[in-house]
């Protein structure tokens, strides 16, 4: 069988004059799309489509005049930390060569790829990629036609075992995993976490069910430093790292550390239809580490979900692809900041917010109920209590109760408490816990119902009644308690003692938390259909139908 599958593919010309790298490796991807099934259950997770890789690329060398027409030899490196077989760094290589193609440049910009991919078959594939890449090149010279553009693809799990410990880069490309977890990966991740900001997870670690944002915070630690230049990044995720986790949880906490650190240049929304293996949305995030002036504390979104081109034939789930104009509306709308009802540009601190805890005074009185009586004997507190001391707990709680209910202050149960158990033999209550557990059992609560004050002559909170506020950052928290809450709960006041806390935590009141919600600037209502219209155009469906069956069966 091998020999005659052999047999076969050698009498195609697979020479490099006829099939680009981009095409063979659509020959290799098509082979999975239809196969891979019932060879791996990752094999899903191999390929990003050769236009959303363009875009990003497109974005990511954005402005960089030096790389684009310098002809003095300029070095720069590149880094897919999530390789699959390759796609994303030859599709670069081959727009880089394309810009350079008819400049006529003795010495243009050259590019070295660092690759690492856990899949052992990908990473063969795309390492072979790279090793064949400059064999039979008749266009370079003798040097670049003998170089190893594979030699730093490296075989390993990103999370668990950086193999680039230490460098950096001056742009990635990654299509990481969508909602896959890391398990796998957990023991080295949480070993590394507890480093700190020492260590590329020190903001915060997500979800064990999926790792995306564990690789945002491993591309962030890759760029390159300002001093040389800053570092640039384009990854695709899906929606979850815009708004999974609650305030102070560690998907919120490192989308925080990223606005903190004002890494986040530009987020596109890109429209459903665009993979081969999947449907749901996903964005293109890119970061940057030196942003030009006037973006320094801005994050750029941009809707390109209705930038779609359809296929002439479906290719798995991929119906669209996004068309060089298309591309180009994008990329040019992230380089001059057009806002055309499909972009804003806006201070980072529009998607942070405090969360923010309210209480409510207790108000309360104790209804001592005959009918509670057992319910109040069989708590687990009081089970503990000797035959002799519960007769005299029931008989002290039924006393003066036998056949009415009669109120008491919320006081009562603890002097109730202090008279009963001087009259037990050894008890085995506390007072605390007696008292406490005749109010989880007779206080009545109501807004007729007298305050309830402590100790100290403060008021005690109703724990029912206890609530948070996500107030946006900078609003006053008086401002916003005043004409949000007060008047709905006139009685409500700020729990003061739950403040900030985390790797990031400033100690002040409210838990930080971090949200991109892209519906807040895009959103627009569509009046759904009128009850009419929509019972006439039943009515003649059904009518259709009828028409139908008559003369189908007549």
């Amino acid at each position: 069988m091998l020999y005659d599958v052999c047999r076969r593919f050698a009498g195609f010309d697979l020479s490099p004059e006829t099939v680009s790298d981009r095409d063979m490796s659509n020959i290799y991807e098509h082979l999975i799309q239809r196969f891979g099934e019932a060879i791996a259950e990752d094999a899903e997770d191999f390929m990003t489509p050769k236009d959303i890789v363009r875009l990003a690329v497109s974005m990511i060398f954005a402005n960089d005049e030096e790389l684009l027409n310098s002809d003095e030899g300029v070095v720069r490196t590149i880094y897919d930390p999530t390789m699959g077989t390759g796609g994303f760094i030859t599709d670069a290589l081959d727009m880089l060569e394309e810009w350079h193609k008819d400049k006529k440049m003795v010495a243009p910009a050259v590019i070295v790829p660092y690759d690492q991919e856990k899949e052992g078959e990908s990473w063969a594939a795309g390492k072979a990629n790279l090793m064949l890449r400059n064999v039979s090149n008749a266009d370079k010279d003798i040097y670049d036609s003998i170089k190893d553009m594979s030699a730093h693809v490296m075989y390993g799990d990103t999370l668990a075992n950086d193999m680039f410990e230490g460098q950096t880069f001056n742009y990635q490309l990654s299509n990481p995993p969508y909602g896959k977890n890391w398990v796998q990966s957990s023991e080295a991740v949480y070993d590394e976490a507890k480093l700190g900001f020492k260590g590329r997870f020190g903001a915060g670690l997500p979800s064990i069910d999926d790792g995306s944002m564990l690789f945002l915070q491993h591309v962030c630690s890759k760029l390159a430093p300002v001093s040389e230049g800053g570092g640039k990044a384009g990854i695709v995720l899906s929606a979850s790292p815009l708004f999974t986790g609650d305030a102070g949880s560690g998907s919120s906490n490192i989308r925080r550390w990223l606005f903190e650190k004002d890494y986040v240049d530009c987020i596109v929304k890109l429209g459903v239809g665009l993979f081969y293996r999947t449907s749901i949305n996903t964005y293109l995030w890119i970061l940057n580490n030196n942003k030009p002036d006037d973006r320094k504390g801005m994050i750029q979104l941009i809707d390109a979900s209705e930038k779609l081109t359809p296929l002439r034939k479906n290719q798995g789930n991929k119906r669209y692809e996004i068309s060089d104009e298309q591309r180009d509306w994008i990329v040019s709308t992230y380089i001059d900041g057009h806002d055309h009802g499909k972009s804003v540009i806006v201070p980072v601190e529009t998607f942070m917010y405090r969360k923010v805890t309210t209480q409510c005074p207790l108000r309360a009185e104790l209804a001592i109920d005959p009918a509670k009586i057992n319910e109040f004997m069989s708590l687990k507190p009081l089970q503990k209590l000797s035959g002799a001391n519960a007769l005299i707990l029931r008989n002290s709680i039924i006393n003066g109760h036998f056949n009415r209910v009669e109120a008491h202050p919320y006081e009562w149960a603890d002097a109730f408490a202090l008279k009963t158990r001087k009259q037990m033999v050894k008890p085995e209550v506390t007072q605390a816990a007696l008292a406490k557990a005749i109010r989880d059992i007779f206080t009545v609560k109501g807004s007729d119902k007298p305050l309830i004050r402590g100790k100290k002559g403060e008021y005690l909170a109703d724990p029912e009644k206890k609530d948070v506020e996500n107030i946006p950052w900078g609003t006053s928290f008086e401002d916003y308690i005043a004409s949000e809450v007060l008047p709905f709960a006139p009685e409500t006041w700020i729990d003061e003692t739950v403040r900030d806390k985390g790797p990031l935590q400033d100690g002040k009141v409210g838990v930080v938390g971090t949200n991109i919600s892209f519906n807040k600037f895009f959103y627009h209502y569509e009046e759904p259909k009128k009850t009419e219209e929509i019972a006439k155009e039943i009515v003649e469906l059904e009518s259709g139908l009828e028409e139908f069956m008559k003369e189908f069966l007549i």
